[in-house]
């Protein structure tokens, strides 16, 4: 028996073992943005955060904005033509295509840092503002202009002192033409209601945000929003806030904000107000969001020129089924078509690697980090560089396509996504707050797409629909034929990740059960835990015990595992969200039958009794009760087994496969 130190050093991959692919453009890219003027407005602080935060990995060159229609300063007529138009809200983009804007139009919701206000922020504010500590405080933030309705906002104070004691500090000042006349109008209502000594109005404050902390709740009037960044703010520093209903407010949603129609009784808003006061709501899931960086991507866009070829996306190039079947592909298609890939995350082995490298496949890694918004503006900086016609989703995460396929949704880039089913939509779905934040959902994700591959026929996404391939994964039909079920003693073979959805656990009792009749029964197992599965290759251990050794083998990795299949008599498949199996395919290339569960397309490839047994799920009597079934019926075996070899002959050969993705690609 091994040590179990010596056995976890098989099984589990290291941290960072392997020899990365090279990072894709590494240099700083040239950014070019206009902004109208550097007032203190909700415009120019959004251009000004992004410049400010990329600034850090690119060179920025500052030389506008849409915000709600009421505040345009030029008819929808000036955007015509143009090749695409960025709004700060769903709201303004579906104004500007209510008034003619025909070309595309995206949507950058802007999430504003979280101020990180000093501890004495509180005490010094209300001190310069001649205010009584624990008085209850009402702030609003923005320029004195006529649609913010200020004098509206004093008419409910009015009506909210009349239950209790509370002040108003209104941190802007009198801006753009009609500023002073709204100004006058303020100063002369203050005076009407004889709100003079409950009203504080300092003027303009740079970075107005650190004054949140003097504040209870953060009222806004405006006549009209495009996305209002003071609400952002409050919300984010966890403020109530008592907002008017209007333009992209409430887009992005918060425990603390309540909506109020605008034109609705001043004493209904006093009452939300009231309500409001001295509650601490929870931060929103939103906060801190770095919706920003979508900036980036739509500056890093490929210009227009002729293109061709295509950029694979794939996470990793580890040992999974779908690393090596892009790495079959890609050793396939050869020089039939132009192509690269790009990884989005680290590799815990060379292996693959190292076979695309000797084929001369150029791979390349998005970013050094791990960071989702880093590996798409890495993706968007190759794709441009290289010009590539297509670019190609090979299980890769969610977020990062979204970014991509949002970014690119105005170009002519065309988009593959290759699926595992659904698992995948799963994964997708589970991004619904990510979705929000960046103005771009699953549905808008699935109709961008030029092509949504899937490994087996099965449900797809309604929005999808009309642009579906269903392409199975390819092996090479090794020749030769089985004995299965000759072999003493009989080896039982599993293949592929050591993990809680390959349910290798259940395996090993299985065998507990098996060996009951047949003891001379082995298990081998070809693979290992990515080192977040470390604590399940530990129970793997725990569960074998004395067995390790001696009637159970641990192989580690084996890359070379279809070479090392013939001879065995069953092969072990179990699996959740399964796509097309590599390990279902490889073992019936080998002439080995098949035991597995039901789950995927799995159920396209074992066909019950001809080519293998399919069991309802993962259940170690089941499973023993299979294998018992194959080692017991060597004659039933071998014809299965060379049923397995016809089908894949016939429908997963890799020649089939590599066609199948040339005509898609080309």
């Amino acid at each position: 028996m091994r040590p179990p130190q010596a056995a976890l050093a098989t099984i589990i991959a290291p941290e960072r073992a392997a020899r990365q692919p090279p990072l894709c453009a590494p240099e700083r890219a040239v950014l070019n943005a206009a902004i109208a003027s550097l007032a203190l407005g909700g415009a120019e602080r959004i251009v000004l955060d992004w410049a400010a935060a990329c600034a850090r990995s690119h060179l920025v060159r500052l030389t506008v904005l849409h915000n709600a229609r009421a505040g345009w300063r030029e008819p929808a007529s000036a955007l015509s033509g143009e090749a695409l138009v960025i709004a700060v809200s769903r709201h303004v983009a579906s104004e500007l295509h209510a008034t003619g804007v025909a070309g595309p139009c995206a949507v950058v919701r802007h999430v504003p840092r979280a101020p990180r206000p000093r501890p004495e922020a509180r005490r010094a504010w209300r001190e310069r503002w001649a205010l009584p500590q624990e008085a209850a405080v009402i702030g609003m933030i923005g320029a004195v202009k006529p649609q913010k309705a200020y004098p509206r906002a004093l008419r409910i104070l009015a009506a909210l002192l009349e239950r209790r004691e509370c002040y108003l500090v209104i941190l802007g000042g009198p801006a753009g033409r009609d500023g002073p006349a709204a100004w006058r109008a303020l100063i002369a209502q203050a005076r009407r209601l004889g709100l003079e000594c409950y009203l504080r109005v300092p003027g303009f404050v740079p970075d107005a945000a650190r004054c949140l902390p003097a504040f209870d709740l953060v009222l806004n009037t405006s006549g009209y929003e495009g996305l209002s960044i003071a609400t952002l703010e409050a919300l984010a520093s966890g403020l109530p806030v008592v907002a008017s209903a209007v333009g992209g407010q409430g887009e992005l949603p918060a425990p603390g904000l309540t909506l109020l129609a605008y034109d609705a009784p001043v004493d209904e808003w006093a009452r939300a107000a009231g309500d409001a006061l001295g509650t601490r709501p929870e931060p929103p899931a939103w906060r801190d969001a770095p919706t920003r960086r979508l900036w980036t991507l739509f500056h890093l866009l490929p210009a227009d020129a002729p293109r061709r070829g295509v950029l694979f996306v794939t996470a990793n190039l580890n040992a999974g089924g779908a690393q090596r079947s892009l790495v079959n592909l890609a050793l396939g298609l050869g020089d039939s078509l132009r192509f690269e890939i790009i990884t989005c995350g680290e590799s815990t082995s060379d292996w693959f690697g190292n076979a695309l490298e000797r084929a001369g496949v150029h791979v390349t890694r998005g970013a050094a980090s791990r960071d989702r918004h880093d590996h798409a503006e890495g993706v968007m900086r190759r794709l441009a560089a290289g010009r590539f016609r297509t670019l190609c989703f090979w299980n890769v995460d969610p977020g990062v396509k979204l970014l991509l396929a949002k970014a690119l949704a105005a170009t002519a880039v065309r988009l593959v996504d290759v699926s595992p089913g659904g698992h995948g939509f799963r994964e997708m779905a589970a991004t619904r707050a990510f979705q929000q934040w960046i103005a771009w959902g699953e549905d808008e994700y699935y109709a961008r797409l030029d092509a949504l591959v899937l490994k087996y026929r099965g449900p797809a996404p309604r929005a999808a629909r009309g642009r579906i391939a269903v392409i199975p994964n390819g092996v090479a039909v090794q020749a030769g034929t089985a004995t299965a079920g000759a072999l003493v003693p009989p080896r039982i073979v599993m293949s592929g990740r050591i993990a809680p959805s390959k349910f290798v656990l259940e395996a090993v009792a299985a065998m507990h059960l098996l060996w009951r009749r047949r003891p001379r029964a082995e298990l081998h197992l070809f693979g290992r835990a990515e080192p977040r599965h470390a604590e399940y290759a530990r129970e793997l251990l725990a569960a074998i015990g004395a067995e390790l050794g001696a009637r159970i083998f641990l192989h580690g990795a084996a890359f070379d595992a279809p070479r090392r299949l013939p001879g065995h008599a069953a092969a072990l498949v179990l699996g959740e969200h399964q796509g097309c199996p590599n390990a279902v395919l490889e073992a019936l290339a080998a002439g080995v039958p098949v035991v597995a569960n039901d789950s995927g397309g799995t159920r396209e490839m074992v066909v019950p009794g001809r080519t293998g047994l399919l069991l309802p799920d993962c259940a170690p009597a089941g499973i023993a009760g299979a294998l018992d079934s194959v080692i017991g019926d060597p004659g039933a075996a071998r014809r299965r087994a060379e049923a397995g070899l016809r089908r894949v002959a016939r429908r997963y050969s890799m020649a089939r496969m590599v066609s199948a993705y040339r005509g898609l690609l080309a």
